[in-house]
């Protein structure tokens, strides 16, 4: 007893700030995404995935991440059963047959059980762990060299499209920068729509790539700040975003301030309201996991008494090079069939706590 007790309580506290499969995607972006199990509108689904790299510890839950994207995805509810075991079968050998992977310790650690989802925050690199599905029952996993094997049967849903999850491929030499927007701009002298602030990317990991920031419906002929930092949590002591003082009592609407700028690049808008500012990005693993906020700023007099207008903010994240990755899925789409399909992309980024 004193054994299995001690066991416990080293396996507790190993899993205790949570632990992300694959690794490599612990602080990043994954490359890929996907809807299955849980964001497609196809009910049933059974959907497993083994992970070779969990470390020994008592899981009491998994999450998982919202996809980077300019979208934001509606709150919903999602009804599932799940069973977690020590996987019979390494990431690389997974069998079509889902019940083969599953080892002698398998149990149920969720019976028809109900979460309710919140709306995700888009632009967000990575995203908050929001997609939480806290265990009815713990699981002691034993760790090396046994791999880890969770299962999932998706009965009942309420969304009506697609909430797409943070995903990742089995390797690749040449990631690209992950991109995505979040927030509102407000609205310069002469547009009806808001600033729109977007990111685009091109990356080469020989010999360099570029993140762009690129504006529109800016003033006509204005001056426009490009702001970019790595921060959209807090500016000078208070948090983001920002109002910008008055902004909501002018023309222009409410201005906000998404972004603690590090560095700031004056440019003038064309006469059509674009402006561009272009980021060098060196060919460097050791950048990976960096994110840039940016945002566009303009001096627009008229718009509010302030004088001052605001974009939405733009993102871009860098991602390393990797190789293969100790994760695989195996799916049965509509049905909860025996079998399914075996996919080595395209596995869900997760976090065991």
């Amino acid at each position: 007893m004193l054994r299995f007790v001690s066991a416990t309580l080293l396996a507790t506290s190993l899993l205790a700030q949570g632990y992300t499969s694959p690794s490599h995607f612990a602080s990043a972006e994954g490359t890929n995404n996907n809807v299955f199990p849980f964001g497609n509108t196809t009910v049933p689904f059974r959907f497993s995935q083994i992970h070779d790299d969990v470390p020994a510890g008592l899981i009491t839950g998994m999450r998982f991440r919202h996809n980077l994207t300019t979208t934001t995805y509606a709150a919903h509810s999602i009804t599932i059963d799940a069973w977690m075991s020590t996987s019979l079968n390494a990431s690389t050998a997974a069998d079509t047959t889902f019940d083969n992977n599953h080892g002698v310790d398998k149990i149920q650690v969720i019976t028809n059980r109900t979460y309710n989802m919140p709306a995700s925050t888009a632009g967000q690199a990575p995203g908050d762990w929001l997609l939480d599905y806290p265990f009815d029952i713990p699981f002691v996993f034993a760790g090396a060299p046994g791999s880890l094997v969770w299962e999932v049967h998706v009965t009942a849903k309420t969304q009506t499209g697609s909430i797409v999850y943070d995903a990742a491929s089995q390797a690749t030499t040449s990631p690209p920068i992950q991109v995505g927007r979040g927030g509102t701009g407000c609205l310069s002298t002469g547009r009806a729509t808001a600033m729109l602030c977007s990111a685009t990317q091109a990356m080469n990991w020989t010999t360099g790539g570029t993140a762009t920031i690129s504006g529109s419906t800016l003033l006509a002929n204005g001056a426009v700040f490009f702001a970019t930092g790595f921060d959209r949590v807090a500016w000078v002591g208070g948090p983001l975003p920002q109002l910008i003082p008055t902004s909501d009592l002018g023309a222009s609407g409410s201005c906000n301030l998404y972004v603690n700028p590090v560095v700031v690049n004056f440019l003038a808008a064309s006469a059509t309201g674009t402006a561009s500012y272009v980021i060098n990005v060196p060919a460097d693993p050791a950048l990976h996991a960096l994110v840039m906020y940016s945002q566009i700023l303009g001096l627009d007099p008229a718009a509010n008494a302030f004088g001052v207008t605001a974009s939405n903010w733009a993102t871009h994240q860098v991602v390393a090079p990797f190789g293969p990755q100790p994760v695989c899925r195996i799916y049965a789409s509509g049905n909860l069939g025996a079998t399914g399909t075996v996919s080595l992309s395209s596995y869900l980024i997760t976090n065991f706590y």
